[in-house]
């Protein structure tokens, strides 16, 4: 059987194609890579909301100024969501809450605003607030799960623009 040299440039899918959990698409741009899956989803948020365990990797946007509640799924390990502040500035505190505010979320907030930078330890919380008049464009939380619990990383324009809260 004679060996091919030729390389398909073009593939196209009719119904299904199914990859692994970490596959990763590229298409050559130049001398780089360009990824083009997986894809990053953009939702924009302007009142409450449940996410949902399909919805991670979503980057969602705040951005209203009244106050609403995004509430995350139970953790799974490798589950992943992003939380900006748009260009609507909150007047009233948006927060972000575990399903039975169990207390598992821990990580870091950190501001710049001092010439330290200034860093908050969150440790067994169930809530994370962007405060009503202290949030700005662009401060985020990223949470990510273990299984067990929801690790964040969160930063903000203005000290103490973003707090943690624990249920009693």
């Amino acid at each position: 059987m004679a060996k091919t040299t030729q390389r398909t440039r073009k593939i196209q899918v009719t119904d299904t194609l199914t990859l692994g959990a970490n596959s990763v698409v590229r298409r050559k741009s130049g001398n780089d890579y360009a990824v083009l899956f997986p894809a990053v989803t953009t939702q924009t948020l302007t009142t409450t909301k449940a996410v949902l365990a399909s919805e991670s990797g979503t980057r969602f946007i705040l951005s209203a100024a009244a106050a609403f509640v995004t509430t995350l799924p139970e953790p799974v390990a490798g589950m992943e969501y992003y939380f900006y502040i748009g260009s609507t500035h909150p007047t009233t505190t948006h927060t972000i809450k575990t399903t039975n505010s169990d207390n598992i979320i821990v990580g870091n907030i950190v501001s710049p605003e001092d010439a330290l930078g200034s860093v908050s330890v969150v440790t067994d919380a169930d809530t994370v607030s962007f405060v009503a008049n202290k949030a700005k464009h662009g401060d985020y939380a990223h949470v990510w799960s273990d299984g067990t619990n929801w690790y964040l990383n969160g930063m903000c324009a203005v000290q103490d623009a973003m707090t943690s809260t624990q249920a009693s």
